[in-house]
Order: structure tokens, then C-alpha cells, then sequence
């Protein structure tokens, strides 16, 4: 993108520039609470934060000392680092630890005959992964586990003392990510798991729809006989009131097992108070 098409980007966009400038302060500068800046879009990758905080607080909650966050498809892993950096303001802001894992194939998008995996948008061998640098960017905040989701996924389980409470998914394929949804249904998960779509949206040149990609994959996964039994479901999440409208608000979704021996447990900070004035 050259210097003028920036210019009109970023003039034609619904935040006002000034916002977009009390951003760049607040992901400088790091005043404040980690919530409050998250609210106000001043964190990177705040789609990120929102899952990480709310999934930290959710397990504070209902009394774990410790949460584990997942992200599949790690890639370069900007997004995982960027994980590790959130996760030591929000363990001090909590109180709580984070457990961060992710997943790749570490050799890039796999290959693949499934039509619904928009072969005609994504390449095989894309967004390979560069091991060893990473590996070393990491060091010990976060363990990475490189295969096939479909065999690594099914290896894996949370920790029972740090249960299960936000996946990442930025698997771009429907196959991959619908192995990868198998991990909603872990042993020890959260009553809610919050979940974020990369790729349920894109531009005109993606072409999604709601029968290929990852759309394709929450779909199936909700119609799998056991959701209907339990009445665990996979769903957008409307928790953004009053917030200006992101784009990224369309791509969080929560996953509600309703047949979790804690999911009536209240995590209300402060029991609100139906108290009236009188007219």
C-alpha cells in the first residue's frame, strides 16, 4: 500500500483520528488498567486481549488459580508473542496464571482436495514457519506443538488445575479448523470458552460464505448430534455494548457448555441491586 492509498485508508475509516491517536498513546505509553485500555482499542491485537482478559477472569472467578489460552495457527508467531506480552499485564492485573499453547504445522498450509477449504485463495505451503527463531523469541512463556491438528489436538488436554478458557483460530482451512474444534470439547475447559474467527470474514477476493471455511466448520460442529443432546453451542457473541463498533466484534464467538458442572456458578463481581426510586 503506497503513501496515498494509506491516506485514504485510513481517512475513510469509522474511527475518528482521534481515537485512533489515544491508541497509539495508550499501546506506547501502557497507563491504566489492561480492561480499560482493551475497551478502548488501546492494546495490540485487542481481538486477542478480549478472549485472553475475559477468559483470565471467567477462571478467577470461579475459583482456578491458572487458565490455558490456545492458538491454532501460529505461523510467524507475531500473534503468539503478542499473547506472551498481554498475558504478564493481565496475570498481574488478576491475579491469575496463563498457560499459553500453540499449535502449527510448522511447514505451512497443508494441501488438500476439500473444496471448502478455498484452495482458490489459499495456497499450500503458505505461512510457513520459521522453528527455530521462534522457538527462540519464545523461550519458556508459551509451548508450541507442531504437527496436524487433526493428531496433535486429539494428544492434547488442558491442565485440570488451568482449564481450557480461549482458543485463537487462524487455521484459515475448513478441515484443519474443523479438527481443531475438537478442542472446545476438552475434559477441563471453562463453562465458556471464548473463541476468535480470523477467517469468518474477509474481502471481495476471499469470496466467504457461510458454506466454506471456517464458517462451514462452526455449522457442522453445532449440528454434530451430541451439541443437541447437551445444547452446547458454538455461537457470535453480543458483549460489546457500548463500544464503538469494531470490525474484529463479528469475529468473537463463545462457546457455552451448558452441561458444565459449573456453568450456573456466578461470576458476577457485585451482585446487582434491583433497588428502584420511588417516582
Amino acid at each position: 500500500m503506497d503513501f496515498i492509498d494509506r491516506i485514504i485508508y485510513q481517512a475513510s475509516r469509522p474511527v475518528p483520528l482521534r481515537t485512533l491517536f489515544l491508541r497509539w498513546l495508550l499501546r506506547t505509553w501502557r497507563v491504566g488498567r489492561f480492561e480499560a485500555r482493551l475497551s478502548a482499542g488501546g492494546v495490540l491485537r485487542p481481538h486477542y486481549g478480549w478472549c485472553l482478559y475475559y477468559a483470565a477472569f471467567e477462571a478467577k472467578a470461579l475459583g482456578f488459580s491458572a487458565v490455558t489460552v490456545a492458538e491454532l495457527g501460529v505461523a510467524s508467531g507475531y500473534g503468539l508473542l503478542c499473547l506472551c506480552q498481554q498475558k504478564k499485564e493481565i496475570e498481574k492485573e488478576l491475579g491469575i496464571e496463563i498457560v499459553l499453547v500453540g499449535f502449527d504445522a510448522g511447514s505451512g498450509l497443508p494441501a488438500s482436495d476439500d473444496s471448502r477449504d478455498l484452495r482458490y485463495y489459499w495456497a499450500a505451503g503458505s505461512f510457513e514457519m520459521n522453528q527455530a527463531t521462534l522457538k527462540d523469541r519464545l523461550g519458556d512463556r508459551a509451548q508450541l506443538i507442531l504437527g496436524d491438528v487433526s493428531e496433535t489436538v486429539p494428544a492434547w488436554s488442558p491442565r485440570p488445575d488451568a482449564p481450557l478458557g480461549a482458543v485463537l483460530f487462524d487455521l484459515d482451512l475448513y478441515t484443519s479448523t474443523a479438527s481443531a474444534l475438537a478442542l472446545l470439547t476438552k475434559h477441563d475447559t471453562l463453562p465458556r470458552i471464548w473463541c476468535y474467527f480470523d477467517d469468518i470474514c474477509g474481502g471481495p477476493r476471499s469470496a466467504i460464505t457461510d458454506s466454506i471455511g471456517e464458517r462451514e466448520a462452526i455449522k457442522q460442529f453445532n449440528l454434530k448430534p451430541e451439541r443437541e443432546v447437551l445444547r452446547d453451542h458454538l455461537s457470535q457473541a453480543f458483549v460489546f455494548k457500548n463500544l464503538a463498533p469494531e470490525s474484529w466484534h463479528q469475529q468473537i464467538f463463545l462457546y457455552h457448555r451448558l452441561s458444565h458442572p459449573l456453568y450456573n456458578a456466578n461470576v458476577h463481581e457485585d451482585g446487582e441491586k434491583a433497588d428502584l426510586p420511588l417516582l
